[in-house]
């Protein structure tokens, strides 16, 4: 800145319309699954760092660097160097975590900075993402201004050879509407936007891309009003791919006393969206992204994800108490089937006879449950795989996602008042019903 320059699961997605008598069957076996990566910035917070002595280079943020590493883009603000709250520049906290980074991007005659990131990996040909990032105006700058943007590009990042000019060049995929000067000096403000990728993208450069002249600008009264530059904080910057799929982990199991990691590693920009429940019960036990739990018996755990530019999405994790169950499902994944397709207002799940001899082991599975998108049970019943099928009747719930979970094995009431089965199996079915 200016002046800081010195068993496996069985998920089925069932969409049913009754308008058309229809119904279309997505079979995912959770086993298969693996998680994509959720956030392709690097240390989009900036909690990781190397050495946090003075200089405090904007390369103390781990993947992290200006255009051209010998020339300036910014200052890294943490707990660790005693930059945060209080620096030269004011006095702010991060968005989150212990640190952020800050720069000037606005300083005319064309000197400012912008921050380089390699991407964790390179974007997808056609796929849409999400960006955000936030920022704030330092306290001591005497103008707020609107040319905030965030460009994604390939190698040629690395040919730039003036590092401190306009770039006006480079397009950023993701800006700040022209005319919406920012100006706030208390609040951190959000710059998001989507875009289409063509798949050479494998660095985020985050600045000021426009002209000196047509920056639009507005007045601070700052102590050094009225002079003519802009100092601003960086914080969480994210890109999410619109369609990422939520991730519970492929099940797994453990043994008695042991804890067992499920889900992503935890990121800010994904664990606001990330709800997660151990059925059979409907109240949330954790918002993250992934979570160490440490079950007594088989369980099944959902994680429920509602990001702000994806639609509502569900992921289920078995969690068995030996490694017996993986082996089973794997039998069950063969021989399971649903019928009809399409069909009107019932479900049939029937066992395939020619898959293999293992039919005693669906005789097991005798209580089915169904719960809508908040977690709540809706309905509750018996069942009887002897015939080698099970049909389920759909004509009475309401439009809507739902989950059904057949369960398996009897239950004893341990001492401390807990359930633990003594051999456990299940899996889990999510539908969709649209009237």
């Amino acid at each position: 800145m200016k002046h800081l320059q010195k068993n496996c699961l069985l998920v089925v997605k069932v969409f049913v319309r009754k308008a058309l008598w229809s119904i279309s069957v997505f079979l995912v076996f959770n086993n298969v699954v693996k998680a994509q990566t959720a956030n392709f910035i690097s240390n989009g917070s900036f909690e990781d760092h190397y050495e946090c002595d003075p200089p405090y280079h904007l390369r103390t943020a781990k993947y992290w660097l200006s255009i051209d590493s010998s020339h300036y883009g910014g200052v890294y603000l943490s707990t660790c160097n005693q930059h945060i709250p209080l620096n030269v520049s004011g006095y702010q906290y991060p968005k989150s975590g212990n640190a952020c980074i800050g720069s000037t991007i606005f300083y005319p005659p064309a000197r400012r900075g912008y921050l380089k990131n390699r991407l964790k990996q390179n974007l997808s040909i056609g796929k849409i993402y999400c960006v955000k990032f936030h920022v704030n105006i330092t306290n001591t700058s005497p103008r707020g201004m609107d040319g905030f943007g965030i460009y994604f590009g390939d190698n040629t990042i690395d040919t730039i050879t003036k590092c401190t000019i306009a770039l006006t060049y480079l397009n950023p995929q993701v800006k700040n509407p022209i005319g919406n000067v920012i100006s706030d000096t208390l609040n951190w403000v959000p710059i998001t936007g989507t875009f289409v990728a063509n798949g050479t993208e494998k660095y985020a450069l985050i600045g000021n891309f426009l002209a000196d002249d047509a920056v639009i600008t507005a007045s601070i009264n700052t102590p050094f009003y009225p002079a003519n530059w802009t100092d601003v904080l960086f914080d969480d910057v994210s890109c999410i791919e619109v369609d990422l799929r939520a991730y519970a982990s492929p099940d797994q199991s453990f043994i008695a006393g042991d804890s067992v990691f499920i889900g992503r590693e935890p990121d800010f920009a994904i664990d606001p969206g990330c709800v997660w429940y151990q059925l059979p019960l409907t109240t949330p036990i954790a918002t993250i992204s992934g979570l160490w739990v440490k079950p007594v018996t088989t369980t099944t755990y959902v994680v429920r994800q509602e990001l702000e530019c994806s639609p509502l999405k569900w992921d289920t994790v078995v969690v068995y108490q030996t490694a017996v169950g993986l082996n089973e499902l794997n039998i069950l994944n063969e021989q399971l089937k649903i019928y009809p397709v399409p069909a009107d207002d019932r479900l049939e799940l029937k066992i395939d006879a020619s898959k293999g001899a293992a039919e005693k082991l669906f005789e097991d599975f005798n209580r089915l449950s169904i719960y809508n998108n908040l977690g709540q049970l809706v309905r509750e019943e018996e069942v009887d795989f002897k015939e080698k099928a099970v049909k389920i009747n759909t004509s009475d719930l309401k439009e809507g996602v739902y989950f059904l979970l057949l369960r398996s094995g009897n239950s004893q009431t341990m001492p401390s008042g807990t359930q633990s089965a003594l051999r456990q199996t299940s899996f889990n079915k999510r539908f969709v019903i649209a009237r």
